[in-house]
């Protein structure tokens, strides 16, 4: 009940009661959100345009400063992706989220050496930031 509140307040436009919600739907600031979400945690292999409920539950909680459990929703998906049958996962099953791996490995064993270009530098979203994001979408989608 509460994601499907915050997406109406969110302004959506789409069905908020599907399993998957479009990420077109929402006003551009959710929309980048979600993309941002989709691209970095969703174990999505194509179509990144429509994220599942618990994505969305994430998005929401993270809008709305509630607490989430994004190492149970991680690893939810490692187990998903541990079932999959289909075949075309074959081989690369284990490398799904090797930056949380890397930080479970980095708790457990403190001490292991790094390789010096091995820090990721992280810039903060600013304004600015959205704002040309904005640009180019509105540009490149008229």
């Amino acid at each position: 009940m509460c994601t499907r509140g915050c997406l109406h307040r969110m302004k959506c436009i789409g069905d908020i009661f599907s399993s998957q919600i479009n990420k077109g739907w929402l006003l551009m600031r959710y929309k980048y959100l979600l993309h941002v979400l989709i691209q970095c945690i969703s174990n999505r292999r194509a179509g990144y345009d429509m994220a599942g409920n618990d994505l969305v539950g994430f998005m929401v909680a993270l809008v709305l400063n509630k607490p989430f459990s994004i190492s149970k929703y991680i690893y939810a998906n490692m187990k998903e992706n541990m079932k999959r049958t289909d075949g075309r996962t074959t081989g690369n099953k284990f490398w799904m989220y090797p930056r949380f791996l890397q930080m479970i490995m980095n708790v457990q064993h403190p001490n292991l050496p790094k390789a010096d270009n091995d820090v990721l530098k992280i810039d903060a979203m600013i304004e600015h930031s959205l704002k040309v994001f904005s640009g180019i979408a509105a540009n490149r989608y008229k």
